[in-house]
């Protein structure tokens, strides 16, 4: 009976995420939908665990009701979301971007991670949690790169680029970052692919789905053989299982030896400063120096880390609101909201005059919103490293005109003039 409540509740959670999320994505290879497909097992291994006694029956509910709300939450952000507006802004900005300055954007690109790449093989950055504190100490480089990243894989599918320039500049672009990038690694590649077929108006066919579904055991097996030093089929088969599995390892530690509460104790940071922090810590001003999930797995593990699993939405609304599932509801009604919002409000500034302000805007609206159940903090992040990206080209723009137009950031071009520069 186990695992027919586990199927149950796995059915539940897909069927939920994607009703509800349908009218805010654009394919099923939408970034939005492909982290949501860790839900299900979340939802699937919270029920084991609770009929197991490992987790208290009362935190069922709570997973139910603030996946349900964080997803009405959002499907009231879609209301706003046109599917043939976005294309419209792709087909646009990429027409008004010549491939001088395609180049020059993935140029930086490139530079930027072969740094990070030195930098993380230098200080032992790619395994475990050498990861996260690499990136803590590089926060600002990472943030950009990361933003720098999310411009150029939209870049990518600039109809100036011959398919081996793009298979050239994807090599490029992910090969160095594998030093430091984690198990997704080769996920960006599904999100590009998935990005093309919509701009083509393809859908996604059986086919493509379990291509896309081995290019991301691909990517698991790469990091197992770098990270992990596995050297079998069956080990990386394992690990993926495992990772699939593991997507709500946040509750196994929350709720082991009263953890929560014993964080809950130590641990004295407030909810909007908490929420803040990834925008505040780049400023000097920490509001914890550790996040919750590596808080509670060190309450029960003996290892003092960094990192730790993702602090999943339902876990960190039990942290900051105990036995108020009101408040837990309307927090995830309004997270769903303003993250999957950014979808929308990304479009408005894909109409701006400036080129690199509505490519930011659209690699904002597609990539953004992705992590916003799983980790909110990854969503700032990743807003933030657009907005440094954007920032960037922007300023090279303004104040260095002659430069520019040298390196192929100049503004003003017409869809017209550029294509006379193809």
């Amino acid at each position: 009976m186990v695992i027919v409540y586990a199927i149950a509740a796995w059915v539940g959670a897909a069927l939920l995420c994607y009703l509800l999320l349908r009218k805010a994505t654009y394919n099923i290879l939408d970034p939005l939908l492909i982290t949501h497909f860790f839900i299900p097992f979340i939802a699937a291994e919270l029920v084991v665990l609770c009929l197991a006694g490992s987790v208290p029956w009362d935190k069922f509910p709570l997973f139910w009701v603030s996946l349900l709300a964080y997803l009405v939450g959002a499907r009231l952000a879609s209301g706003f979301f046109g599917r043939e507006t976005l294309r419209q802004s792709m087909i646009d900005t990429l027409a008004r971007i010549r491939r001088s300055e395609v180049f020059a954007v993935l140029l930086m690109t490139v530079c930027t991670t072969l740094v990070l790449a030195a930098l993380a093989i230098q200080y032992g950055g790619a395994e475990g949690d050498a990861r996260q504190g690499f990136a803590r100490v590089f926060r600002p480089l990472v943030v950009l790169q990361n933003g720098l990243f999310l411009l150029s894989l939209v870049l990518l599918l600039s109809r100036r680029l011959t398919g081996p320039q793009v298979a050239i500049w994807m090599v490029l672009l992910v090969g160095p970052s594998i030093a430091f990038s984690g198990k997704s690694v080769l996920i960006p590649v599904l999100y590009w692919f998935g990005l093309r077929l919509y701009l083509n108006r393809q859908a996604v066919t059986f086919r493509v789905g379990a291509g896309m579904f081995g290019l991301g055991f691909l990517g698991v097996g790469v990091m197992g053989v770098l990270a992990y030093r596995t050297t079998s089929i069956v080990a990386l088969v394992y690990l993926f299982a495992l990772r699939l599995w593991a997507s709500g390892e946040t509750y196994i530690y929350a709720y082991q030896w009263n953890a929560m509460a014993g964080v809950r104790d130590a641990y004295h940071v407030s909810f909007i400063p908490y929420m803040l922090h990834p925008i505040t810590s780049l400023v000097g001003i920490r509001a914890y120096d550790k996040p919750l999930g590596a808080m509670l797995f060190s309450q029960v593990m003996p290892e003092d880390i960094v990192g730790g699993p993702n602090p999943i939405m339902p876990v960190l609304l039990d942290f900051f609101f105990p036995d108020n599932l009101a408040m837990s509801a309307l927090v995830a009604l309004l997270i769903g909201l303003l993250v999957v919002g950014i979808r929308t409000l990304g479009i408005v500034f894909g109409r701006s005059r400036s080129r690199y302000v509505k490519l930011g805007g659209i690699a904002a609206a597609i990539f953004c919103p992705a992590m916003g159940f799983l980790d909110t903090s990854l969503v700032l992040i990743a807003l933030l490293g657009v907005l440094a990206a954007t920032a960037l080209c922007v300023a090279i723009e303004l104040l260095f005109p002659s430069r520019a137009a040298a390196i192929g950031l100049t503004a003003g071009a017409s869809p017209e003039s550029a294509a006379s520069h193809s």
